[in-house]
């Protein structure tokens, strides 16, 4: 994030003297909090991007706190918006957008979203004050990228974890089906509940038929004593107790001692475009249409694929990133 120049250290310090309030350009409002790595992937590249400081930030968490609590989050937040009164209002995220966008739409506030994997228009009405950056991972693709590498490759199982983000991709990414078929490939998708679940379910891949596994969304499996698990727990020991080759849609899942790699989706792309959304509402005062960032990077790590002894053809290596 850029530093603050000195006449915005002086505002700040008048504020905080006075107790006065001055309108905000943006508010970002997150769906999770801003330590989850996706979070910091948008963030870090729209503050970046984007052209204004004058920006106040709310982090609802709703990966870590229950569903019931929710309601009450947004309540929150919308009174935030409001205290701050922006000239635009960005919502990361499904749960952001569910919550926050119906308030945001009829309050007639330029509202631009970014991460939404489900279809928008199960959340808002889309008109002219509405636009943003829509999330794919790209499951047929990523399932045809693990038939070049796998000879034989017959049956892939897709886990996710049992929440509202779960259950938009599986919609809106996997044409609301558990159980299709890909280029002749069985593809199963399975979600969880627990982390404990989780573990049975990776612990019997093998056994009942698989040939690899492709981990989507799990930052809200929880243990038995109802506590998150960390996104790096679940991939390092998913990596090491996996009897079966371990790959992901979202980068912040590979890497040594994680999945093996794939065909990734970026917060960094998200981030990106909303930020161009946004510059372009400042210098036009309209709003761009909805769109869908790049499609895809091909992200692995070397550790892994040596742990594997999978060896990358050449026409898929040329085009990938290397992690060491």
């Amino acid at each position: 994030m850029r530093s603050l120049p000195k006449f915005q250290l002086i505002i700040l310090f008048v504020l905080l003297i006075t107790g006065k309030t001055f309108a905000a350009e943006i508010a970002l409002i997150h769906s999770y909090h801003i330590k989850y790595p996706w979070v910091q992937q948008y963030r870090d590249s729209f503050l970046r991007e984007v052209n204004t400081n004058n920006i106040v930030e709310f982090e609802m968490d709703t990966k870590r706190k229950n569903a019931t609590e929710y309601q009450k989050i947004a309540d929150d937040a919308w009174s935030f918006i409001e205290e701050n009164q922006p000239k635009i209002v960005v919502l990361a995220d499904d749960n952001a957008l569910k919550f926050l966008g119906p308030k945001v739409v009829a309050a007639n506030i330029p509202l631009v979203f970014l991460g939404i994997n489900a279809n928008p228009r199960h959340y808002i009405s889309l008109n002219q004050n509405v636009t943003g950056a829509l999330e794919r991972p790209l499951l047929k693709r990523s399932v045809l990228l693990l038939k070049e590498l796998l000879p034989g490759l017959k049956n892939v199982k897709v886990l996710m974890d049992r929440k509202p983000t779960s259950y938009a991709i599986l919609e809106t990414s996997f044409d609301d089906k558990f159980k299709q078929t890909v280029a002749g490939i069985k593809v199963d998708i399975t979600l969880e509940e627990s982390f404990h679940d989780w573990k049975e379910t990776v612990s019997q891949t093998k056994a009942k038929g698989y040939d690899a596994l492709i981990i989507a969304n799990y930052a809200a499996l929880r243990n038995r004593f109802c506590e998150n698990v960390s996104l790096d727990k679940v991939s390092h020991w998913t990596s090491s107790q996996s009897p079966l080759p371990v790959f992901a849609f979202w980068s912040y899942s590979i890497g040594d001692g994680k999945a093996i790699g794939g065909l990734t989706i970026s917060g960094k792309e998200q981030g990106i475009e909303a930020a161009k959304k946004v510059n372009h509402f400042f210098l036009k005062g309209d709003l761009l249409s909805i769109s869908t960032p790049k499609r895809g990077t091909l992200i692995f790590s070397q550790h892994e694929l040596q742990r594997w002894n999978i060896v990358l053809p050449p026409n898929i290596l040329n085009k990938s990133r290397i992690l060491d």
